[in-house]
């Protein structure tokens, strides 16, 4: 069996950030009311892992789509969609790695960080958005591509 290109595990790795981001920013949140409770002060430690893990794997599928860009078969209807869906990816790995390095030095700056947090999400999900769409309406990634024989 013949081990598959590296490309082809975007759609795989693109859903890593999505829920570690989403389930940190959830952390973060129930963290933030739950505060003066000395029993779950870890789930602020968690909410940080489940950001940096996140992060890294937003850069990891990021990699990965740049990796499968250039084997996208040619559908020039996509093309608006894929350069909208790639410039989104640059803007939400760069938020959410500020996002990161600012929650290593100012852990203190809930409210702020929470705000920060939801928005990063947005993009984050209109990034997956514009992904669903190069799949869904346009069959991006569906035919197999002849790796597998």
């Amino acid at each position: 069996m013949k081990i598959p290109p590296l490309y082809l595990f975007h759609p795989v790795a693109v859903h890593f950030p999505i829920a570690l981001l989403s389930l940190g920013f959830f952390a973060a949140f129930f963290a933030g009311i739950l505060r003066k409770k000395a029993a779950f002060t870890w789930i602020d430690d968690a909410a940080s892992w489940l950001l940096w893990l996140g992060t890294l794997g937003a850069w990891a599928a990021m990699g990965l789509g740049l990796l499968a860009e250039d084997k996208a078969p040619h559908v020039p209807e996509a093309w608006e969609v894929i350069s909208d869906h790639k410039t989104r990816a640059f803007w939400t790995v760069g938020v959410f790695s500020v996002l990161s390095i600012w929650r290593i030095f100012r852990k203190k700056d809930f409210k702020p960080q929470l705000i920060a947090w939801a928005l990063c999400l947005g993009l984050l999900l209109s990034t997956a958005y514009l992904g669903g769409r190069l799949v869904f309406d346009f069959g991006m990634g569906v035919v197999k591509v002849g790796w597998g024989g």
